[in-house]
């Protein structure tokens, strides 16, 4: 995998965090409808440039069962081909972990290239990545949990693809008819990391549905501005 370059967190505008929580809150929402999801975690990331480089930066806080977990967690920097984000990033797709007959047939393929504690790793990943208008990943929709195929349900993640779209509409308003005190400031775009992605064998690629795309938002840094 590649190197992490930006091992410390880095301070993210509370604008920029409160314009993803709502929605989140809301996934949540919708995902816990039957009930709790074990070890459920949600949060959005979004594709920044250090030093000329790409990566991937922590919005907000993980959504999870006991509420939200803020700490360690905000502004860390991922590289653009990190797992099932980078994926996400580098196809433009939505990428999930595909379905098992049982936790022991995901651990023997999981067996394949990791060692360890193999109860420490989820069993559901999902990566829905925001393009912009030139198709270059914005935002990346990441969750995991801890419930065999739980992302492998077809209709769940159309109805978050859904949920989606709605958000780019919102943000693509906002863009053209933006509030007095507040703006999306624009951010660099980075060159990828390449190499090693450590991506698990346990994930697949979604032709259907589409990724979620903005008509007007090429990046997302919402910050307050003088009215």
């Amino acid at each position: 995998m590649a190197e992490n370059l930006y091992k410390h967190p880095e301070p993210v505008p509370p604008a920029s965090q409160l314009a993803v929580l709502p929605f989140l809150a809301a996934v949540d929402g919708y995902l816990r409808e039957d009930g709790n999801v074990s070890g459920l975690r949600i949060t959005m990331h979004r594709a920044v440039s250090r030093e000329g480089d790409g990566y991937l930066q922590q919005v907000c806080a993980y959504l999870q069962e006991s509420g939200v977990n803020a700490r360690g967690t905000v502004g860390r920097f991922f590289p653009v081909n990190d797992r099932i984000m980078g994926a996400a990033y580098g196809s433009g797709q939505i990428w999930r972990t595909h379905r098992y007959d049982s936790v022991e047939a995901l651990h023997a393929d999981l067996r394949k290239t990791e060692d360890g504690d193999l109860s420490k790793i989820p069993l559901s990943y999902l990566a829905i990545p925001f393009l912009g208008p030139q198709d270059q990943v914005v935002l990346i929709l990441y969750a995991d949990c801890n419930q065999l195929n739980f992302f492998a349900n077809d209709e769940r993640v159309a109805r978050l693809v859904a949920m989606s779209k709605g958000l780019c509409r919102l943000f693509d308003w906002l863009q053209k008819e933006p509030f007095p005190a507040l703006r999306n400031f624009p951010l660099q775009k980075g060159e990828p990391i390449t190499g090693d992605s450590g991506l698990y064998g346990i994930h697949e690629p979604l032709s259907k549905p589409e990724a979620p795309k903005f008509a007007e938002v090429f990046s997302f840094n919402y910050e307050a501005a003088v009215a």
